[in-house]
């Protein structure tokens, strides 16, 4: 889990996220506490820590978390293992958004609105976030690009690179649109839709 950052507001709406998946084998709960607690700054330091801990990590940049289809945006954090897989999903487009909770087959929204900012990720990197984006005031492309650079220097949870995303096209009913979209994507992921439809 990194950062997918959301902002849905009457005329625009913005997506950004980070390009970094880490992958842990073995026993890594202490490192995964350390890491999404902030403690872990390198990629380097990560690798380093994981052998004294006698973990395996593998870090991997360039996953796109973020996409844009239409004026629709879109963006995912996922937990992978052995046992299950969880993604949290959020989409969004002027004038409305939906969160949505994907755990193995089931997709539910859990949470729907007009107007919201949404941050997804650890719990380091969304105290980050709410810090430097939380004020009220609607984020900008400059405002998000400062979030993702500190970020990335302050965490190796979260990649140097990254991708904002942004739209400007009205919809005469969001919702509707937004619904479409998740609909689309639970068909073709094979997934139970059910929530606050």
């Amino acid at each position: 889990m990194s950062l997918v950052v959301a902002y849905s507001g009457k005329k625009r709406a913005m997506i950004a996220g980070d390009k970094r998946r880490i992958a842990f084998f073995g026993e890594a709960g202490a490192l995964e506490e350390e890491l999404y607690g902030g403690r872990i700054r390198t990629g380097e330091d990560l690798h380093r820590r994981a052998e004294e801990l006698g973990s395996v990590v593998e870090i991997a940049d360039g996953h796109e978390k973020v996409w844009k289809r239409g004026d629709l945006l879109a963006g995912e954090v996922t937990e992978i293992s052995i046992e299950r897989q969880r993604r949290r999903r959020v989409y969004a487009v002027p004038g409305g958004y939906i969160l949505v909770e994907i755990d193995g087959k089931r997709a539910e929204i859990s949470k729907r609105g007009t107007s919201t900012l949404i941050i997804l990720g650890n719990r380091f990197t969304r105290d980050l976030a709410y810090k430097r984006l939380g004020s009220g005031k609607p984020p900008d492309e400059s405002s998000m690009r400062s979030l993702f650079e500190e970020a990335g220097r302050a965490t190796a949870s979260v990649s140097p690179d990254f991708t904002i995303l942004t739209s400007d096209g009205e919809k005469p009913d969001p919702q509707a649109a937004l619904l479409r979209a998740l609909k689309e994507d639970c068909q073709e992921g094979g997934w139970d839709l059910c929530g606050l439809l």
